[in-house]
């Protein structure tokens, strides 16, 4: 019986050990949490302490600042404006800030209008330079112009010249009679046998003088002459112009083309003639 006491003792002295050992072991680790809590929190005040030392050191700061602003306001003319009158230093700074963006808005812009007015300025000088090439070639065309228009005045200056004298050859002096004491009629535009054309030279024998027909035969020449050669081209005013040889005028002068006027001359006395035929013609 002793022994198994001394046995049940030792087992529990056992069970006794192995529970203060691990009563001791949870104490340990307990105690360590603790030691790191208590560590954190030490670390912790610490911080707060340097945080209030801040947080006093930057208070006093802060109204050193206050009485320098408020200073500043004064001597600047801030309280007594009534644009920045209430307002604190953070509105104006919010103000400041703003208006320093629209600054940089306004750069961006200034440089996006240089780079506007470069382009323009180029394209101005483009136009600039077509527009001295376009004079010079409005002075060339209008000297060209004037050119063409003074070789068409003298081109129909030669015209009228020339249209003169050919109508000075179309006169019907041939085989005409002139009347006693009367001085053949000349012109002062008439020409020299080298500046008439071959094919409108008249024959050598065109002036000489024939035995004077009767007025029926030489009206009857007359009219077959003119019929041949093409008849009779009506003018404008009413007068009568053949292409070939003869020409009967109705008046007493006729106007040209380049103002100068012939006399009917030998013609009145043509028309007299058959004037003359027709009355007696009647009369029989």
């Amino acid at each position: 019986m002793a022994e198994k006491k001394e046995n049940v003792s030792k087992f529990e002295m056992l069970k006794l050990l192995e529970k203060c050992r691990k009563e001791r072991d949870d104490a340990m680790h307990g105690e360590s949490i603790m030691r790191e809590k208590l560590r954190q929190y030490e670390s912790r005040m610490r911080s707060t302490e340097v945080l209030k030392q801040k947080v006093k050191t930057m208070t006093s700061e802060n109204k050193e600042l206050r009485k320098h602003v408020k200073t500043l306001r004064q001597e600047i003319g801030l309280e007594a404006s009534p644009k920045f009158n209430g307002k604190t230093t953070k509105d104006i700074i919010s103000d400041m800030q703003e208006k320093e963006r629209q600054c940089s808005s306004l750069v961006e812009k200034t440089s996006r209008l240089s780079l506007t007015i470069d382009d323009l300025t180029s394209e101005l000088a483009n136009a600039v330079t077509s527009k001295t090439l376009l004079e010079y070639q409005v002075q060339s065309l209008q000297q060209n112009l004037k050119d063409m228009t003074n070789n068409q005045r003298r081109l129909l200056k030669l015209w009228e010249d020339k249209r003169s004298q050919r109508e000075q050859l179309t006169l019907p002096a041939i085989g005409l009679a002139q009347r006693p004491g009367e001085k053949p009629v000349s012109h002062k535009g008439a020409q020299t046998e080298m500046s008439i054309n071959s094919a409108q030279k008249l024959p050598p024998n065109a002036f000489e003088t024939k035995p004077s027909p009767s007025p029926r035969s030489r009206h009857h020449k007359t009219r077959s002459s003119i019929d041949k050669q093409g008849g009779l081209t009506t003018l404008g005013n009413g007068h009568q112009l053949g292409n070939g040889n003869h020409q009967l005028g109705n008046g007493n002068h006729h106007t040209l083309g380049n103002g100068l006027q012939q006399g009917n001359g030998n013609h009145q006395r043509e028309k007299e003639d058959l004037f003359h035929y027709e009355t007696n013609e009647h009369l029989l």
